[in-house]
């Protein structure tokens, strides 16, 4: 266990930690990573390997942004904070009068007028998802609850919590197909859109109640119920714009919440894994689609984006190359939750060697519509090294097993 003993902050900035703990409060535990938030300087990750230094002997450490103190055998550790207001910090044990300096991590930049179009979405009931068959879900007053504790150093705390939530929800299809099914080649954003593949998805969704004869389903794409693909075609003609526009609005509010929340040891979680294609109307011929690697990217417009699961592994999925992703990426804790999801595909996500946290990955469980739903997200833009792709038997299924390594 850790504590701060005293903090200096002669710029007097407000601080607070995202367990929404006091700040004095001892904190640690094998694995446990805490975040510390200096308002308009940046976060201070603090990782506690108390009896498990990674890929290494057993040792007591912790890791303030990258800056390793090692307080064996003793089971406590107390430390003076020093900030400055310039965005360093430097950190003092106590017991060994040792003295280490680092840098804050950036906080995230969110547009004012991102936020504008999303409070429209989300008064015209856009967002969030409603009517929930599969999950409690959250009330407003706790999703503003969970952005103030999360994300209290910006007045949008509210906003970038409901983007999460949303996310956790069906509305994660329309973050998807919106995505996927841009030609990320052609021009600059806003991007061409495969609009026939897009409406191909739609109409094809048959989970549950998310078919394209349900309100709520077609209301998340600013539809109204549509009987025949035809229809689907002709509404997204009309729609298509205010709808990649949306897609892009919220995946900015999410790349800046993800930025924000706490950081997963790995010593917590040594791996992450995902079922893929997770979207049931699609197969393993849009899995290639998903990268900006993907040669289909360059059009022209009117070229459906698919391409044979075997032809992206023998081209720009293979060993040591690397990948991009367009879109959200969900993983989780367990290959057996993985292969609930899958769809020929299962990925293993394994660290960098010299990692102490997932620098690049958020655990986003507390603002999830199910809380019993363990879920970590890679932001779009997101690159991946290629360590392993071969065919195998899991749990008597076959699948493609590809292990990536996200780069920082």
């Amino acid at each position: 266990m850790w504590q701060f003993q005293s903090i200096t902050n002669p710029s007097s900035a407000a601080l607070w930690f995202s367990d929404g703990a006091p700040l004095s409060v001892p904190r640690g535990g094998k694995g446990v990573s805490s975040r510390l938030i200096v308002q308009g300087q940046g976060f201070l990750d603090v990782t506690d390997f108390q009896n498990g230094f990674p890929n290494g002997p057993v040792m007591d450490i912790v890791n303030l942004n990258g800056q390793v103190f090692d307080y064996t055998p003793s089971p406590n550790v107390d430390f003076t904070l020093s900030l400055p207001g310039d965005g360093t910090f430097s950190a003092t044990q106590l017991s060994k009068c040792l003295t280490l300096s680092g840098q804050l991590k950036p906080l995230p930049v969110i547009s004012s007028t991102d936020v504008d179009y999303f409070n429209q979405m989300i008064e015209d009931n856009c967002v969030p998802y409603p009517n929930i068959p599969d999950a409690p879900g959250k009330t407003t007053a706790q999703i503003a609850a969970l952005g103030q504790q999360l994300f209290p150093f910006t007045p949008y705390s509210f906003q970038l919590a409901m983007a999460v939530y949303d996310w956790t929800t069906a509305s994660f299809t329309r973050l998807v197909l919106m995505k996927i099914f841009e030609y990320t080649n052609i021009g600059s954003a806003p991007y061409p859109l495969d609009q026939a593949s897009i409406a191909a998805a739609i109409w094809a969704s048959n989970w549950g109640t998310y078919t394209p004869q349900n309100v709520d389903y077609m209301r998340s794409f600013l539809m109204v119920p549509a009987n025949s693909l035809q229809n689907v075609e002709s509404q997204l003609t009309q729609v298509a714009t205010a709808l990649q526009t949306f897609s892009a609005v919220e995946n900015r509010l999410l790349c800046a919440a993800f930025q924000s929340l706490p950081r997963t040891s790995i010593v917590s979680e040594p791996q992450l894994f995902s079922g893929q294609v997770d979207i049931s109307q699609l197969g393993t011929e849009h899995f290639g689609i998903e990268f900006l690697q993907c040669p289909l990217n360059d059009g022209p417009v009117g070229t459906p984006l698919q391409t044979p699961l075997e032809a992206a592994l023998d081209t720009y999925i293979q060993v040591g190359q690397v990948i991009t992703s367009k879109m959200v990426w969900s993983f989780g804790s367990s290959l057996a939750e993985a292969m609930q999801y899958q769809n020929g595909i299962v990925l293993t996500a394994s660290p960098p060697t010299d990692a102490w946290v997932w620098d690049t990955v958020s655990y986003i469980t507390a603002l999830s519509d199910d809380p019993n739903k363990i879920e970590y997200t890679f932001a779009p833009g997101s690159s991946f090294e290629v360590l392993g792709v071969a065919q195998t038997t899991v749990q008597g299924k076959q699948v493609w097993s590809i292990t990536l390594q996200p780069l920082v």
